[in-house]
């Protein structure tokens, strides 16, 4: 297949390689570059493909491929928010989102710098800021509204009706009761069940004495 356009792909780790794999093999997208901080550079080609400093890619004005900011969760998904400002609001990048084929997408409010994974099911009448993860498997319910900078791990469900402020990370196979408000900064650990409002910068670990609970911030050393 003949791919016409353009896609330089940020981050050189593992999460830059598995969008890497889904774009080649599931878009129309061909991949000219990685781009990163030259100081996490340790080679110059990832799977055959130039990697290149982020101050040298800025520097190429003449062109401007789409770009996919492709950065995990790490201190809160701030480090992935961080470079989504840089190229969308200062450099005015067209930042693209990756919907797999398989996903069930059902024309939604969706923003930009969405990954999509197999298998994923957002259902109607949701509402999907920019620059969320949704790994495989996971649901998201009708009529909930998912704001900026958030990770969804594989089979996590979030029921209908629900709100996810900004910078939330889901564990794998978590579950969020119907209309349940996760504020901004929370972290809800792997196979946890929510059936409360979560405040903002809330570790959530049912199996956790509450006394012992920290602030989510504190597991990334956020200020």
């Amino acid at each position: 297949m003949i791919k016409s356009n353009k896609l330089a792909i940020f981050g050189n780790s593992l999460m830059a390689e598995i969008a890497y794999y889904y774009f080649k093999n599931y878009s129309d997208y061909e991949i000219i570059c990685f781009v990163s901080e030259e100081k996490f550079i340790n080679k110059k080609k990832l799977f055959g493909v130039e990697v290149i400093s982020l101050k040298k890619f800025l520097k190429k004005k003449d062109q401007k491929p789409n770009i996919f900011i492709a950065i995990g969760y790490n201190k809160l998904n701030k480090i992935r928010e961080k470079f989504f400002k840089i190229f969308k609001k200062e450099y005015n990048y067209e930042v693209i989102n990756f919907i797999h084929p398989n996903a069930s997408c059902y024309q939604n409010d969706l923003g930009v710098n969405n990954f999509i994974m197999d298998n994923v099911s957002i259902n109607p009448f949701t509402k999907i800021g920019n620059n969320n993860i949704f790994w495989s498997n996971c649901v998201i319910g009708h009529h909930t509204n998912i704001a900026d900078n958030n990770f969804f791990s594989g089979n996590s469900t979030i029921s209908g009706n629900c709100e996810i402020k900004n910078n939330c990370f889901f564990g794998v196979n978590s579950s969020i009761k119907d209309s349940i408000k996760i504020q901004s900064d929370c972290f809800i650990d792997a196979n946890q069940y929510v059936s409360k409002h979560l405040k903002k910068n809330t570790y959530f670990n049912q199996k956790i004495n509450p006394k012992f609970l920290i602030k989510s911030k504190q597991i990334f050393n956020i200020d």
